[in-house]
């Protein structure tokens, strides 16, 4: 074996296994969330009329304009491009590494591969793992010193998530140079420029019909109980095995302190400017997380930072057990909604009990990944049901389906529209008393008349709708 196939073997295998770990949980439909069956569903209409539609403002036109121009692929490839970004994102995870000579670099690739919510968000169609995938290369061209291919893939990370911008701040501290105010301006320069230029080459087709109107995000629903928001910005991300490891580790940086050993993990120590930006993008992302805190991947872009101080101030041991942890955190101990209709399946020996008035189960026996995937699987099972039940009405009906819209309208595409149903997402008084008056009779999903009356800060779902039950 030649000297050349041995420097790369690590990251061609580590590539393999993160992309292999993925292929079984691709073929369940588009995903969990309702903005993954949204992206399905942007594509669909931008592939039927040529004009782009944003499955969500303000937008995630790299990738859903991608996924446009493959409608017709199917889920497994959709969700497999996902898989693909997954696996070129922790490549490139190991080359940052291997750049900064950690010693550890392949098992810490792996454990960033396997922490539950990114190796979740790589196995369905969200723009995450694309946005984290583009946002790393940058940042290793950044430490290459290739500053205009850096601002060329921040510019379609942020074309992927528009808080990708939120790493120019970092990526500026980290290349700062003191008393150089020239040649900083210059390193600047180089960034920003090819990033404005690919901002503007994919949000152009917004920008043509909304204006810079387009630049908004969405807060209908009241802020959700603090259980909720912690279980989310912590729990959802590492898995229970993972914050267990994340709150050992932190104690033991503690304890370290008196040691004195940080960064010895780092063959050359590291620059101190990393150290800050590390902690920088941890807390501009939490505050992010926190200002809206609707889904665990919202944190994704965290994780591989949070690696690094850990790789700076744990010992050799340390950080290799809090890998191993990681690595097995999303396939064991699980806690999660037990709802029938969107819930996930669990083993006899769950412990079931109540959050915030909702019963969650903990399952030692089941991870997060198994969780998500059963949860797919039950939410498209409801869709199908709720799809077959109106093939047979014949009175004029509308049903307001909230979360289930999207999936709703993807799983009906094939389908022989039935003219007397509509199904709305959400509705407001004026257009349901629009709707009575033309004659319909007005439903809602489960739950639905709870967050429609939420959307548009009402209470009259219930009195003049009623539960669509199978």
């Amino acid at each position: 074996m030649s000297f050349f196939e041995k420097k790369y073997l690590p990251f061609i295998l580590l590539f393999i296994i993160v992309f292999v770990s993925r292929l079984p949980f691709l073929n369940a439909g588009y995903g969990i969330e309702e903005d993954s069956w949204g992206i399905a569903r942007a594509a669909f209409n931008t592939h039927l009329s040529g004009i782009y539609e944003p499955s969500r403002l303000p937008g995630h036109p790299v990738q859903e304009l991608i996924l446009s121009a493959l409608w017709g692929c199917g889920p497994v490839i959709f969700n497999g491009l996902s898989a693909l970004f997954s696996a070129i994102g922790v490549l490139f995870f190991a080359m940052i590494l291997k750049h900064f000579q950690f010693k550890h670099y392949f098992i810490a690739a792996l454990a960033f591969a396997f922490v539950p919510v990114y190796f979740i968000s790589s196995t369905y169609t969200i723009d995450f793992v694309w946005t984290e995938a583009f946002v790393l290369i940058s940042f290793y061209y950044l430490l290459k010193n290739k500053l205009i291919v850096c601002g060329i893939f921040l510019g379609l990370a942020i074309g992927c998530r528009i808080t990708s911008g939120a790493m120019l701040l970092p990526f500026i501290i980290i290349i700062w140079q003191q008393n150089n105010l020239k040649q900083n301006l210059m390193s600047c320069f180089k960034i920003i420029v090819p990033m404005l230029l690919i901002i503007v080459l994919v949000f152009l087709p917004i920008i043509k019909q909304l204006g810079l109107s387009f630049f908004m995000f969405y807060d209908q629903f009241d802020y959700p109980p603090v259980t909720k928001v912690v279980y989310k910005m912590i729990l959802g991300v590492f898995g229970v095995v993972g914050i267990i490891a994340v709150l050992i580790s932190i104690l033991l940086i503690i304890r370290n302190r008196k040691k004195q050993t940080f960064g010895e993990l780092f063959n050359n120590g590291l620059d101190k400017k990393i150290i800050i930006a590390s902690i920088i993008v941890l807390i501009l992302y939490s505050v992010s997380y926190l200002r809206l805190p609707q889904k665990s991947g919202y944190m994704i872009p965290v994780i591989p930072f949070v690696l690094i101080l850990f790789g700076y101030y744990l010992s050799s041991k340390q950080f290799k057990i809090l890998s191993a942890l990681f690595i097995i955190s999303p396939f064991v101990c699980s806690i999660n909604l037990t709802d029938k209709l969107r819930g996930a399946e669990y083993s006899n020996h769950a412990i079931v009990f109540n959050v915030s008035g909702q019963e969650v189960f903990f399952d030692a026996l089941s991870g997060a990944l198994f969780s998500d995937y059963s949860k797919r699987k039950q939410k498209m099972k409801y869709t199908d049901e709720v799809i077959e039940k109106t093939k047979s009405i014949e009175s004029k009906t509308v049903i307001i389906s909230g979360w289930w819209y999207n999936e709703i309208m993807v799983t009906n595409i094939p389908n022989e529209k039935n003219k007397f149903v509509t199904f709305e997402p959400y509705i407001d008084d004026k257009k349901m008393n629009e709707y009575i008056s033309n004659g319909y009779h007005l439903f809602y999903l489960p739950e639905q008349n709870i967050y429609n009356d939420q959307m548009y800060k009402m209470t009259i779902t219930n009195t003049i709708s009623q539960p669509f039950n199978l």
